[in-house]
């Protein structure tokens, strides 16, 4: 099992209470490491050895939305190389934004729903599907 840390990209401080409130209820070993920006995730990526077991990503984040974040991870063969799971978590999704995450190689489009135990089963569902799925070795 792969036990290194779940990438949060989420700017925001209540959502990133209701990541940890809910990681709680859970009975997962990785720890969560949490990102305010696309920029701050990207320089860790490639400056850092730990490649991370899965990327939680928000769409709608300021400075550099997670399509572009998505996006600029695809075109920097040092972070693409590391195969790591990249998943998007929103409030809300269209068609459009859905199929634009998939075009760019994101592994799934998740809506983070309307409270923590909606957030704590969606987590966990979205940790044991990549518990259970294989990938490139780094």
């Amino acid at each position: 099992m792969n036990n290194a840390p779940i990438f949060i990209v989420n700017e925001d401080e209540d959502d990133q209470d209701f990541f940890e409130e809910a990681w709680q209820k859970l009975e997962f070993t990785n720890s969560l490491k949490f990102f305010k920006d696309a920029d701050e995730v990207l320089n860790y990526l490639r400056n850092e050895e730990v490649v991370p077991f899965l990327i939680i990503c928000d769409l709608y984040l300021h400075k550099t939305n997670g399509l572009e974040l998505k996006k600029k991870i695809l075109e920097d063969s040092s972070i693409n190389h590391k195969s790591i799971p990249f998943v998007f978590f929103a409030d809300t999704a269209t068609p459009s934004l859905v199929e634009k995450s998939f075009d760019l190689g994101s592994n799934g489009f998740f809506r983070m729903g309307k409270n923590i135990t909606e957030i704590k089963e969606t987590l966990a569902d979205i940790v044991r599907y990549w518990q259970k799925s294989e990938t490139p070795q780094q």
